[in-house]
């Protein structure tokens, strides 16, 4: 004769088996060397895009030496007429929405960013014996984009993880709320889940604006790569990073090592 188990002991039996096995994963992925890499401008380039998204907004061409050179503030000064200077609210979510492929536009400047040589061989290298976690200030609007640029460029996108910003980490930026969180503290914010989740050995980061936080959780490779007409070697160092590299040729035979 079959026994019938009462319901509740079911479900307390079936509650165990999954804190158990939830429990083992996260031992497991606390135990593999996890390696963080930031998207835009560490694998993939958006200097092109960018130069697009200010053809969009301000209806006028700005030479893309001075996309890669000056900060959105000083091309807008620069570049805006006077008469948009004026409505600076409204060019800067204007901006914002076509940058997060919010406007469908933004969706069609996506397509000429280009990678970042080398990055995705040495990617798929590392992705053989660790966890790659994809850090981005992307939107999760973007993430379908995203992950099939990624694919496209060659970069490893099974067994990966894709962590991306809200719409609403940018409400600050696009004037909606002046007094939100600002986009670092917001992904600063989701590093530090993925750091006390996971063994984090290595980030590698194109801005060295994020290197303080890194160094805050203690990740041992804080590697900056280098975007030379931006920022100097020394910027990163002096923000938390423990080298600098021009490029990702210089990382082929660095395989992360587990601590």
């Amino acid at each position: 004769m079959q026994v019938q188990e009462p319901e509740w002991f079911l479900t307390g039996r079936l509650k165990k088996v999954v804190e158990v096995f939830s429990s083992s994963m996260l031992n497991e992925a606390q135990a593999m060397a996890t390696v963080v890499v930031d998207v835009d401008d560490t694998l993939i380039s958006t200097d092109k895009s960018m130069q697009g998204v200010w053809r969009e907004v301000l209806g006028r061409e700005v030479p893309l030496e001075v996309v890669e050179t000056l900060s959105l503030e000083q091309i807008f000064m620069k570049y805006a007429s006077p008469e948009q200077k004026v409505r600076v609210d409204e060019f800067q979510k204007r901006f914002w929405d076509i940058l997060l492929c919010l406007e469908n536009v933004g969706v069609k400047l996506v397509e000429l960013q280009e990678p970042v040589s080398f990055a995705a061989d040495v990617l798929q290298e590392w992705s053989k014996q660790c966890i790659l976690v994809y850090l981005t200030g992307r939107t999760e609007n973007t993430r379908d984009l995203t992950l099939g640029q990624m694919e496209k460029f060659g970069f490893p996108t099974g067994n990966i993880q894709l962590t991306m910003l809200s719409v609403e980490d940018y409400a600050r930026v696009r004037g909606l709320n002046p007094s939100g969180s600002t986009v670092v503290a917001a992904k600063s914010k989701l590093f530090s889940v993925i750091s006390r989740k996971q063994n984090v050995v290595r980030v590698v980061d194109d801005f060295p604006g994020y290197f303080p936080v890194f160094k805050q959780f203690g990740v041992p490779e804080r590697i900056g790569l280098l975007r030379p007409k931006r920022y100097s070697p020394q910027d990163y160092i002096d923000q938390g990073a423990t080298r600098v590299v021009e490029s990702w040729k210089q990382l082929q035979d660095d395989l992360p090592q587990p601590i």
